[in-house]
């Protein structure tokens, strides 16, 4: 071979080369799908894309909207999970996980989720989601050590965890403020006089609130604070805290 074809065949070589790095990856051409609206397509190459680059967080999100787009409720909650397993610093993949756990009533999860949040995603999650009966409920559901096989309502209900109201309905919509909170969680504890007694900037002495904040601070299942304000809404967290109290102490057993 001459000199010169030599030098065209290398030319040939590295131009073929160049073509290849230069062609789009899975994930670029799966969000070519993605845009084009053709989920499913693109869930394949995402997933070949992950398979590859397992700490890529932006697969993971593409793929969960890609299974969102398609009503894949199942495989939704796989994607969230592993952005929780991998920490991230994200308080609409708490949210979300929490929005499917509730909607496929797997309340041992929901519990666990919601005890172990990260600090900073506690404090937003308590900022966008409000404690109803029914939340109250379920977290109580994901204490309990027995399989739940009725309506978290129902079952609280009947456990005398929580109190049926005189028409006998079950208002669960109903969003708890602290004052609701203090009284559906003295119910669960032992009517015992409080050791001590504090002042308080919103609650008087002489209100009906006053000693059974009291004995729920005695019991530890509420943090005592002077400022607690009943009609503000009731925390997650708060709610959270004081029910793993009380299922380490056996109440729910």
């Amino acid at each position: 071979m001459s000199c010169r074809h030599h030098f065209w065949a290398v030319i040939l070589i590295f131009s073929s080369c160049a073509s290849l790095l230069n062609r789009p990856d899975d994930f670029e051409r799966g969000i070519e799908l993605y845009k084009d609206k053709q989920y499913g397509e693109a869930i394949s190459l995402f997933k070949a894309h992950h398979a590859e680059h397992p700490d890529s967080d932006s697969t993971l999100y593409y793929l969960f909207d890609c299974y969102r787009q398609l009503g894949r409720s199942e495989e939704q909650i796989l994607i969230l999970e592993k952005l929780v397993k991998r920490g991230v610093d994200d308080e609409n993949v708490y949210l979300n996980l929490t929005y499917y756990y509730r909607k496929h009533n797997r309340f041992d999860d929901l519990y666990r989720l919601l005890l172990n949040l990260p600090p900073a995603t506690r404090d937003e999650v308590d900022k966008y989601s409000a404690v109803t009966r029914k939340l109250f409920a379920e977290l109580i559901c994901g204490a309990v050590t027995q399989n739940i096989r009725t309506d978290p309502m129902i079952f609280t209900i009947s456990k005398g965890y929580l109190p049926i109201f005189p028409d006998g309905k079950l208002y669960e919509d109903d969003t708890l403020t602290v004052a609701h909170l203090i009284i559906l969680l003295d119910r669960l504890v032992e009517p015992d006089y409080p050791r001590d007694l504090y002042p308080m900037k919103h609650i008087s002495t002489k209100s009906y609130l006053y000693l059974p904040y009291m004995r729920l601070v005695h019991f530890g299942v509420l943090q005592f604070s002077p400022y607690v304000m009943p009609d503000q809404y009731a925390k997650p967290s708060t709610a959270i805290h004081a029910i793993e109290v009380l299922r380490k102490r056996g109440r729910f057993d």
